[in-house]
């Protein structure tokens, strides 16, 4: 199938073939190659490669003119040029465009006869051309890469529900989810999620030219790549602990609730992620002095919580919410962030990190929230402030 990059990188070469040859400069096919090397990927990459060429031309010619007239165009003198275009580029991380650089400075050397300045400008000429043709037509029609993530998002998280999915039905049968296959599974996932942030990464570069509502699949992607790493962390524990009836029943009970609010999230609703990290929490705590058969099971629901952790991140970027720091002065005591964090939760936050300081009997924490624009920052303030143990508090917005 011929995609629009193919057919914009072959009108660049055709219109700057023509205007070359129209212009009667020698070689002029040159500026078909140059254009090829200039319709990239993104607008950005466009601009900063168009930038670069002419750059590499300008040093390319000059240098190759000056050496053709002082030194004459031996192979000898061919091979010093070529050094020292080689060094210079190296030396200011240009390698991308080395090849102009040289292929002028060669074919300037190699083309003697001209007067001085027409051997410098017409290999500078053909450079502009291909490189202006090519940008040219990269800004006229924009490459369109949201699209595309798009799709690659939604088919890695669909995958990672299907996994989670034949997780479940193992557990139900009785069995443990095999390992092989599973792990199978996550290395063709995880070549969706590189193939993502690639596209992503297009996105994010365009960003820089034109204002864009589009969501930051990069950073989706990157949570998605953690969730993957916590399923396989999930599949790798079920496989070194003893199967227990009643933990197995909550594991799997656990896991279609994860299921169905991953499915909310996707569909661009709020799921009680925070109250089902509450309930994992709880379950580990009964469990801490438990021992035998279910021990092993306080691993597998700690990794459940940090699952449920980058969905937070995933439901942040997914629906655009507005990311706030909220930090406050405490005498420390425990249960403390537990009683902030349903005020929070009740008013419409969702935590996405928390660091502490301790200072003796102070303590003092920052949290990472994320809500919709329209969220009360200033009320849950006012109702963290009325806490006896809390000292002082303030909420701000994140760039």
């Amino acid at each position: 199938m011929v995609g629009a990059r193919v057919m914009k990188t072959c009108l660049a070469v055709m219109i700057s073939v023509w205007i070359a040859k129209s212009l009667h400069l020698h070689t002029y096919q040159f500026a078909g190659i140059v254009a090829v090397l200039s319709v990239q990927p993104s607008l950005y990459r466009s601009l900063r490669v168009g930038v670069q060429q002419s750059a590499s031309a300008v040093m390319g010619a000059l240098l190759g003119a000056v050496a053709l007239f002082a030194a004459g165009g031996s192979f000898l003198t061919m091979g010093v040029v070529s050094f020292l275009l080689m060094a210079l580029h190296v030396r200011i991380q240009w390698t991308n465009t080395l090849l102009v650089s040289l292929v002028i400075a060669i074919n300037t050397m190699g083309a003697p006869g001209l007067p001085f300045w027409e051997t410098v400008l017409n290999p500078i000429a053909l450079v502009l051309i291909g490189t202006g043709m090519g940008t040219l037509i990269n800004l006229v029609y924009k490459p369109v890469h949201h699209e595309r993530a798009e799709v690659l998002l939604s088919q890695s998280e669909g995958m990672l529900r299907a996994l989670l999915h034949l997780m479940v039905l193992d557990l139900e049968k009785g069995r443990v989810p095999p390992y092989d296959m599973i792990r199978k599974q996550i290395g063709e996932i995880d070549g969706y999620l590189k193939k993502g942030k690639e596209v992503s990464k297009l996105v994010s570069e365009d960003r820089k030219f034109r204002k864009s509502s589009f969501k930051n699949t990069s950073n989706i992607f990157q949570a998605f790549e953690t969730m993957l790493s916590r399923i396989h962390d999930m599949a790798r524990g079920l496989t070194l602990i003893d199967m227990d009836e009643n933990e197995v029943a909550f594991t799997v009970k656990a896991l279609k609730l994860l299921i169905r609010m991953q499915e909310k999230t996707i569909a661009g609703r709020k799921p009680k992620l925070a109250s089902f990290k509450r309930t994992l929490e709880r379950k580990r705590l009964e469990m801490w002095n438990g021992s035998g058969e279910a021990e092993g099971f306080y691993g597998l629901y700690g990794v459940l919580m940090d699952y449920v952790q980058e969905m937070e991140l995933f439901l942040v970027e997914h629906a655009g919410m507005v990311k706030r720091q909220l930090s406050y002065t405490s005498i420390d005591r425990p249960g403390l962030i537990a009683e902030i964090s349903d005020i929070l939760g009740r008013r419409g936050f969702n935590i996405t990190g928390v660091s502490i300081r301790v200072n003796g009997e102070f303590a003092t924490t920052t949290m990472e929230v994320a809500s919709r624009a329209d969220a009360a920052g200033d009320d849950a303030v006012k109702e963290i402030r009325r806490i006896h143990h809390v000292l002082s508090a303030e909420m701000t917005a994140m760039t």
